[in-house]
């Protein structure tokens, strides 16, 4: 019995001791400490900071120190995108393009989407190194589809790039319906 006693002792003193340890750890805890800005800090601090700012803009008042300007001289201007002879543009919505036989269907510069409408129609993409195989995207189906596969119509079908991935059009020549800037090249013979 007396062991008990001692054990129970024991375990009521341990007990109160890391509960001593908790609570001193709660104490000591601050929110200065804590590298994230609190919802308190913005309530209190930063929005009267903006609302200030807002009325003295409204008032006409200078708050150039507060706010970074761009200067009004400095203007930004891109780059023009140089697209190779024979691009066409679809300005983002679909046109109907009648491709002829022997004809082979590219992106040109940007990316474009395709819709084989009629036609046989073939993909044509030089990665055929093995693991470094790229085709066109089917987004209708969810695959990948390689070099000399068949397009299947009425699939929309992604070439990402002006990387020499295409569409290459058989006997009879094919419709399709086509979004973004493209460009049709006589396909070479093959002797």
């Amino acid at each position: 019995m007396k062991r008990w006693a001692i054990w129970l002792a024991a375990l009521l003193l341990a007990a109160t001791l890391a509960l001593g340890a908790v609570v001193f750890a709660a104490q000591a805890y601050s929110s200065a400490d804590d590298p994230l800005i609190s919802l308190s800090y913005i309530n209190d601090v930063l929005l009267p900071q903006i609302v200030e700012l807002i009325q003295k803009n409204n008032r006409g008042e200078d708050i150039g120190g507060a706010v970074a300007t761009t200067p009004a001289e400095t203007t930004v201007t891109e780059p023009p995108v140089e697209y190779p002879d024979g691009t066409e543009h679809t300005d983002g919505y679909y046109a109907v393009v009648q491709v002829g036989a022997g004809e082979t269907l590219y992106a040109s510069v940007h990316a474009c989407e395709v819709i084989v409408r009629a036609g046989d129609t073939a993909v044509v993409s030089p990665f055929t190194v093995k693991y470094e195989e790229q085709g066109l995207s089917d987004t209708t189906e969810g695959k990948e589809l390689y070099n000399g596969e068949s397009v299947p119509k009425n699939h929309t079908i992604l070439i990402p790039r002006d990387d020499g991935r295409g569409i290459s059009v058989g006997e009879g020549g094919a419709w399709l319906m086509v979004r973004g800037d493209y460009r049709i090249v006589e396909t070479p013979a093959v002797s």
